[in-house]
């Protein structure tokens, strides 16, 4: 049996449609390439999954090396706060907000609140919900931000992890 590597517990709502299902479904695919938690396994099958072009074999070198490794922090940190150069108390709050009205509970695993791989589960979670001003809120005050500050602190990498960052900000 494969371990599965989900932040969060979920409760189905039969109501919501397998439209909204659908369209949710490739962020959970996204928190797994973000999570530093999911395992090489796991990440291939997110990568095949949302049809990203090659493997992630292509780019993990310098997956790794820009959003995992760095000193002080990696050139595009993965914690929201950091990317974007908020306060991180009050990011990680707003997070656990977001995450208590979508009744998302943590499993044994867990990432900062306002890392992105939880974000990208969030998101999902607001999709599925079909939360319209929630999904609005949550891209416009996080994620298409960090796409942003992540092609910019790409650097050098960009010409191997840009392609990756672009096709988060189009899902």
């Amino acid at each position: 049996r494969r371990p599965e590597v989900r932040l969060f517990r979920v409760a189905r709502d039969p109501g919501v449609s397998a439209d909204s299902r659908a369209q949710a479904l490739p962020f959970v695919g996204w928190a797994r390439i973000w999570s530093p938690l999911a395992s090489r396994e796991v990440r291939d099958e997110a990568w095949d999954a949302l049809g990203l072009p090659g493997c992630f074999a292509d780019v993990e070198p310098a997956y790794w090396t820009a959003f995992h490794v760095g000193s002080p922090q990696p050139s595009v940190p993965l914690l929201l706060h950091a990317a974007l150069g908020l306060e991180g108390g009050h990011a990680r709050e707003e997070w656990m907000r977001v995450f208590h009205f979508l009744g998302l509970r943590w499993q044994e695993q867990a990432l900062p609140p306002d890392h992105l791989a939880p974000g990208c589960e969030a998101l999902a979670a607001a999709i599925d919900r079909e939360d319209d001003v929630l999904v609005a809120e949550l891209c416009q005050r996080y994620l298409l931000p960090w796409c942003k500050a992540a092609l910019t602190g790409l650097g050098d990498a960009r010409g191997a992890l840009g392609p990756l960052t672009e096709r988060f900000e189009s899902d």
